[in-house]
Protein backbone atom coordinates (compact mmCIF):
# COMPACT_ATOMS: atom_id res chain seq x y z
CA UNK A 1 0.00 0.00 0.00
CA UNK A 2 3.06 2.41 1.01
CA UNK A 3 5.67 3.18 -1.23
CA UNK A 4 8.98 1.77 -0.05
CA UNK A 5 11.04 5.07 -0.37
CA UNK A 6 8.33 6.81 1.43
CA UNK A 7 9.77 7.34 5.57
CA UNK A 8 7.01 7.80 7.87
CA UNK A 9 7.64 10.44 10.62
CA UNK A 10 5.89 11.15 14.11
CA UNK A 11 3.12 12.92 13.41
CA UNK A 12 2.20 12.01 10.19
CA UNK A 13 -1.64 11.43 9.08
CA UNK A 14 -1.95 7.78 7.24
CA UNK A 15 -4.96 5.78 6.65
CA UNK A 16 -4.24 2.02 6.44
CA UNK A 17 -5.09 -0.94 8.02
CA UNK A 18 -4.44 -3.48 11.31
CA UNK A 19 -3.47 -7.19 11.08
CA UNK A 20 -7.11 -8.12 11.70
CA UNK A 21 -7.94 -6.03 8.70
CA UNK A 22 -9.59 -2.85 10.59
CA UNK A 23 -9.56 0.37 7.76
CA UNK A 24 -7.58 2.67 10.37
CA UNK A 25 -7.38 6.61 9.91
CA UNK A 26 -5.13 8.36 12.45
CA UNK A 27 -1.55 10.37 13.18
CA UNK A 28 1.70 8.52 13.70
CA UNK A 29 2.67 8.50 17.74
CA UNK A 30 6.22 6.55 17.20
CA UNK A 31 8.06 4.70 14.68
CA UNK A 32 10.73 1.79 15.78
CA UNK A 33 13.87 2.10 14.84
CA UNK A 34 13.68 -0.27 11.42
CA UNK A 35 10.48 1.91 10.06
CA UNK A 36 8.97 -1.21 9.74
CA UNK A 37 5.93 -0.85 12.80
CA UNK A 38 4.45 2.40 13.32
CA UNK A 39 1.97 3.17 16.40
CA UNK A 40 -1.12 5.29 15.39
CA UNK A 41 -3.49 7.00 17.32
CA UNK A 42 -6.69 6.35 15.34
CA UNK A 43 -9.23 9.30 15.03
CA UNK A 44 -11.29 7.10 12.49
CA UNK A 45 -11.89 3.18 11.88
CA UNK A 46 -14.34 0.62 10.32
CA UNK A 47 -14.57 -0.83 14.13
CA UNK A 48 -15.48 1.73 16.85
CA UNK A 49 -13.84 -0.28 19.72
CA UNK A 50 -10.43 0.88 18.10
CA UNK A 51 -11.45 4.63 18.26
CA UNK A 52 -9.27 6.55 20.12
CA UNK A 53 -6.50 3.52 20.73
CA UNK A 54 -3.18 3.58 19.68
CA UNK A 55 -2.39 0.52 17.70
CA UNK A 56 0.52 -1.12 15.97
CA UNK A 57 0.80 -1.72 12.54
CA UNK A 58 3.03 -2.55 10.09
CA UNK A 59 4.50 0.62 8.19
CA UNK A 60 4.01 -1.10 4.66
CA UNK A 61 0.00 -1.68 5.86
CA UNK A 62 -0.27 2.63 6.25
CA UNK A 63 -0.06 5.06 3.27
CA UNK A 64 0.78 9.41 4.63
CA UNK A 65 -2.12 11.40 3.74
CA UNK A 66 -0.84 14.12 1.26
CA UNK A 67 -0.95 17.17 3.46
CA UNK A 68 -3.19 20.49 3.07
CA UNK A 69 -3.02 23.41 5.16
CA UNK A 70 -6.93 24.75 3.85
CA UNK A 71 -9.11 24.79 6.73
CA UNK A 72 -12.70 25.37 6.81
CA UNK A 73 -14.62 26.32 9.87
CA UNK A 74 -16.01 22.64 10.23
CA UNK A 75 -13.03 20.76 10.34
CA UNK A 76 -11.41 23.38 13.06
CA UNK A 77 -14.26 22.15 15.24
CA UNK A 78 -12.78 18.67 14.76
CA UNK A 79 -9.59 19.41 15.19
CA UNK A 80 -10.75 21.12 18.17
CA UNK A 81 -12.33 17.86 19.48
CA UNK A 82 -9.21 16.48 18.75
CA UNK A 83 -6.76 18.32 20.68
CA UNK A 84 -9.13 18.39 23.61
CA UNK A 85 -9.08 14.19 23.22
CA UNK A 86 -5.13 14.23 23.05
CA UNK A 87 -4.64 16.60 25.99
CA UNK A 88 -2.76 19.12 24.07
CA UNK A 89 -3.19 22.87 25.48
CA UNK A 90 -1.15 24.27 22.95
CA UNK A 91 -3.21 23.21 20.16
CA UNK A 92 -6.82 23.66 21.52
CA UNK A 93 -5.70 27.29 22.63
CA UNK A 94 -4.40 28.14 18.20
CA UNK A 95 -7.26 26.02 17.01
CA UNK A 96 -9.80 28.08 19.61
CA UNK A 97 -8.32 31.25 18.60
CA UNK A 98 -8.70 30.64 14.53
CA UNK A 99 -12.33 29.79 15.63
CA UNK A 100 -13.00 32.99 17.68
CA UNK A 101 -10.96 35.13 14.64
CA UNK A 102 -13.68 33.23 12.06
CA UNK A 103 -16.34 34.20 14.53
CA UNK A 104 -15.77 37.47 14.58
CA UNK A 105 -15.35 38.32 10.88
CA UNK A 106 -18.67 36.13 10.69
CA UNK A 107 -20.41 38.97 12.95
CA UNK A 108 -18.66 41.73 10.38
CA UNK A 109 -19.98 40.48 7.25
CA UNK A 110 -23.82 39.07 8.94
CA UNK A 111 -25.07 41.09 5.38
CA UNK A 112 -23.78 37.66 3.41
CA UNK A 113 -27.54 36.67 0.66
CA UNK A 114 -28.74 33.80 1.41
CA UNK A 115 -26.76 32.24 -2.00
CA UNK A 116 -23.49 32.55 -0.68
CA UNK A 117 -23.61 30.30 2.43
CA UNK A 118 -23.40 26.60 1.95
CA UNK A 119 -24.95 24.00 4.04
CA UNK A 120 -22.39 21.41 5.62
CA UNK A 121 -22.84 18.07 6.41
CA UNK A 122 -21.30 14.73 6.77
CA UNK A 123 -20.87 14.08 3.46
CA UNK A 124 -19.40 18.12 2.47
CA UNK A 125 -21.45 20.65 0.96
CA UNK A 126 -24.87 20.76 0.03
CA UNK A 127 -26.44 21.91 -3.59
CA UNK A 128 -29.44 22.80 -1.90
CA UNK A 129 -28.40 26.73 -2.13
CA UNK A 130 -25.87 26.71 -4.75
Amino acid sequence: MMNREQKLAVGDWVRGKTKQGELIHGFVENVDSTGSTVHVYVVNSDNDMTLGKVVATRASWVEAMAKTSLIDEEQVYDLIDLALATKDREWFMELSAMAASWKKNEKAGKNRSAEQRHVRNRMGTSAIWE
